[in-house]
């Protein structure tokens, strides 16, 4: 842990975001390891390296990486749907549908078609009814993709549930309608649900898998897919305004991170439980699992009303850095700096900062 991060542990954060001088040493680290070959706009040395492990890991033949995923996710709907501005059911919590500037539809001319089911899905009948609905329009309309995201950012790490997925990708392929899966956190999902990466990527066209959420890198993500759908997609990269000139930095960090990646969220995960358990044991505090959750739990203090600022103030006491509050709750989220303390340690920090919380 850098000297320069004034947290030993994060509850407010996916994963470890390393200050300039940490993320620096690794990149040091990482080239003196081993011969590095800078991309070309994106094309070969690292780039190409970790595209054709994200390819490998997704279980599909190829991987393209991108900078942002705001502009991945417009690709991926415009190799889906087609440049014709078709429909595009998405959920209504969805990041593609609440958190882009709407540029799906503003450059993309896709209209959003969002469901809202149980939790963080949908159903196969929701979706058959909106095709429906859409068939019978006065003016000639189609739905051109069904995206999904899972875990979901805004239901606290929901997962879409598998028999819904299930339901609907028999559905889509009745239909002939693609699938795309904005998989941003999926690795976390994996790591909690047991599924490998490829499996869960299995049903999908497209998936598209965040590299700075939880994998260290200072920014980009991956889209992955067939050979066919991909090959060429790197001219839309530049076209969009989306070829940096080297992008091997990202792409380094990320790809080491991948190795290990089940092994250490293993160990995250057990060390978490024993946290969690002794915190709800010792203090009076509630830990409430999200239905069908992964890596986020609330921690309730009954009769208690949280100040933003004295929850931070009091995190920082502690070297822990901890979310905004909601009432009377704290939404943390379990990621890998949750090793960087012995559980019994972290617990006695932890209840001792929701002391000063209270």
């Amino acid at each position: 842990m850098s000297k320069d991060t004034q947290f030993l542990v994060s509850l407010a954060d996916d994963g470890d975001i390393p200050a300039p001088k940490e993320m620096a040493a690794r990149l040091q680290r990482l080239t003196q390891e081993t011969a590095i070959e800078a991309d070309y706009y994106g094309n070969g040395g690292a780039v190409t390296e970790l595209e054709a492990e994200a390819a490998r890991l997704l279980g599909k033949e190829r991987a393209v990486m991108f900078p942002t995923g705001t502009l991945a996710n417009l690709i991926a709907l415009r190799l889906l749907a087609g440049p014709d501005g078709a429909r595009v059911v998405v959920h209504r919590h969805s990041h593609l549908f609440n958190d882009s500037g709407d540029n799906l539809s503003l450059l993309g001319g896709f209209t959003m078609v969002p469901l809202e089911g149980e939790g963080a899905g949908f159903s196969a009948d929701d979706v058959a009814a909106e095709l429906d609905r859409t068939a019978d329009a006065r003016v000639a309309s189609r739905v051109g993709c069904i995206a999904m995201e899972s875990p979901n950012r805004r239901l606290l790490g929901q997962r879409f549930a598998q028999a819904d997925i299930k339901a609907i990708t028999g559905l889509a392929g009745n239909r002939g309608i693609p699938l795309f899966l904005d998989g941003a956190r999926m690795l976390i999902e994996c790591a909690y649900s047991g599924q490998r990466p490829a499996d869960m990527a299995a049903p999908f066209d497209i998936v598209y898998l965040s590299l700075y959420k939880y994998l260290g890198a200072p920014f980009g993500c991956v889209l992955a897919g067939s050979a066919a759908m991909l090959d060429g997609v790197f001219h839309d990269r530049r076209r969009f305004g989306g070829s940096l000139y080297q992008m091997w930095p990202a792409a380094l960090l990320a790809k080491d991170a991948l190795a290990g990646y089940a092994e250490r969220w293993h160990r995250t995960r057990s060390a978490a439980e024993a946290v969690l358990a002794l915190v709800e044991d010792q203090g009076p505090v509630t830990v409430e699992h999200i239905p069908d959750g992964t890596n986020i739990v609330r921690l309730r203090l009954p009769g208690a009303v949280l100040d933003g600022d004295k929850v931070k103030a009091a995190g920082l006491s502690q070297a822990l850095k901890l979310p905004p509050p909601s009432a009377d709750c704290l939404p943390v989220k379990i990621n890998e700096t949750w090793l960087n303390v012995e559980p019994q340690d972290l617990a006695g920090r932890l209840l001792k900062a929701l002391g000063r919380c209270a």
